[in-house]
């Protein structure tokens, strides 16, 4: 039976990319199936060619971010949908937001970052952070039928990395992904990279820089790579074969997001540096959890705290073997199969 799933997505170059990252994998699993998906939120320029097959209709919505308002222009595109199923990929929607949606009997699953604690009325509340348990959140469920979907085991990742084929870790450092998301790396690029410039034992190592296309900071970023020994650095904006790039890497110093699990799946030990105060407690869940090294967030991290710990990394072969096994074996490639099997059950 064809269902169709409504998305509210929260994306920019400023917030980042990964919400849509996580929409359109969900889009791509639900229309494989059969389902017919639209996504409300993210401007236009936001689109890429193949959104066309992913979303029956992409809805921008522009001006001030208002919960109220939001959703009643919301439930209003549910019911010209004829949806009663929809993904809330937006940190902002608060209990009132929520509370409206149960209210007009939307069955929704609700992407958290826990970094404020609020009242749930949703049905599917997942939260990826290897951090998270159940009992955290007892107290704020206010739907008595609400299932937790906790954990690196609901990981939404890119399509391609289901058929990449792992290596084993432990292997030689030669090449260190450096990515902080799509949007605004904030710095966190070019400071990496003069760290890894100014590391004994990295003369060799080449750094392969990832970065979105609405990065305000990509040329500044050429530039500075331009200038670099030609082996040093090599810059890829978008790439197509993501997965690839980052599977031919040995050791990843990324942010707290979506490229973490990605990163752990890939077998690469991770250097942790958050760009906003929500991505510190999955930065910590992975020190926990895998051992990564966490290192703080962009505004507190300096160039010697980076250029220290990679120094040290390079130099403890046992331990970074120890930090990629212990990731791998956190994440596997079903996390989106598992979540959009949870939110159309009772079809």
């Amino acid at each position: 039976m064809t269902t169709p799933v409504v998305f509210r997505c929260n994306a920019s170059s400023r917030v980042g990319l990964g919400h849509l990252m996580r929409c359109r994998e969900l889009a791509r699993l639900l229309t494989e199936r059969g389902h017919v998906c639209t996504i409300v939120g993210p401007s236009e320029d936001l689109r890429e060619p193949n959104d066309a097959r992913l979303f029956s209709r992409w809805i921008p919505l522009s001006g001030e971010y208002g919960c109220e308002q939001d959703a009643r222009d919301f439930l209003a595109i549910c019911r010209e949908m004829n949806a009663v199923h929809a993904v809330m990929d937006d940190y902002r929607v608060d209990p009132v937001y929520q509370a409206s949606l149960k209210a007009n009997g939307i069955r929704f699953m609700q992407q958290f970052d826990a970094s404020r604690p609020w009242d749930f009325h949703a049905d599917l509340i997942v939260n990826s952070n290897p951090y998270e348990r159940a009992e955290d959140y007892a107290a704020y469920i206010k739907n008595p039928n609400a299932q937790l979907l906790l954990g690196p085991r609901y990981a939404v990742l890119r399509p391609e990395f289901s058929a990449l084929e792992i290596r084993p870790a432990g292997r030689p450092v030669r090449r260190i992904l450096v990515s902080f998301g799509g949007g605004d790396d904030l710095g966190a690029i070019r400071l990496t990279l003069e760290a890894l410039m100014e590391t004994p034992g990295a003369e060799d190592i080449t750094a392969i820089v990832v970065s979105g296309s609405s990065n305000p900071r990509n040329e500044d970023n050429a530039n500075f790579i331009a200038e670099l020994p030609k082996h040093r650095a090599e810059l890829f904006i978008n790439p197509k074969k993501v997965a690839e790039l980052m599977n031919s890497c040995d050791l990843a110093i990324i942010a707290g997001g979506t490229m973490s699990y990605e990163a752990a799946l890939c077998t690469l030990p991770m250097v942790l540096i958050a760009l906003a105060p929500n991505q510190l407690r999955p930065c910590r869940g992975w020190a926990d959890k895998a051992g990564a090294q966490t290192l703080g967030t962009i505004d507190t991290v300096t160039k010697d705290m980076i250029r220290d710990t990679i120094g040290l990394l390079l130099a403890d072969d046992a331990r970074r073997t120890d930090m990629a096994a212990r990731g791998q074996t956190m994440v596997d490639k079903s996390g989106g199969l598992r979540l959009i099997a949870a939110l159309l059950e009772k079809d």
